[in-house]
């Protein structure tokens, strides 16, 4: 799939809701599940795209207690690492992580594979 495709699907899956009872092949025990990224309510749920190489959004901005769900679009593995103590593991193409962000602060993350690729997610107050 060319680059141009996969961003195109990446903006294009950003852009749809996903049920509230889960988004389907997490690989990790964190709690919740995901629909877009963006802003929202707490409680809310986002998700984060790995695609290109990238995080998108690369920085997302919601209320403690918010569920963020990260999606590895891409065709190589990734993982979403970042301060706080969220892990995804390795996250073969397909696979999510979901994490639920209760504590407000600056949650810087990489994947650690491929230490270029950094994203933020910055939670407020409720």
């Amino acid at each position: 799939m060319t680059r141009t495709r996969r961003l195109a699907l990446a903006a294009f899956l950003f852009a749809i809701p996903v049920a509230a009872s889960g988004c389907g092949g997490s690989t990790s025990t964190g709690a919740g599940s995901g629909q877009p990224a963006g802003t929202g309510t707490a409680g809310s749920a986002h998700r984060v795209i790995i695609s290109g190489f990238a995080f998108h959004p690369s920085t997302l901005t919601v209320p403690a207690g918010t569920k963020v769900t990260f999606v590895n679009q891409d065709s190589t593995v990734h993982t979403a690492t970042g301060s706080g103590g969220f892990d995804s593991g390795n996250l073969q193409h397909g696979q999510s992580y979901t994490y639920t962000f209760t504590k407000a602060g600056t949650y810087n993350y990489i994947c650690s594979i491929h230490q270029y690729m950094h994203a933020t997610v910055v939670v407020t107050g409720k």
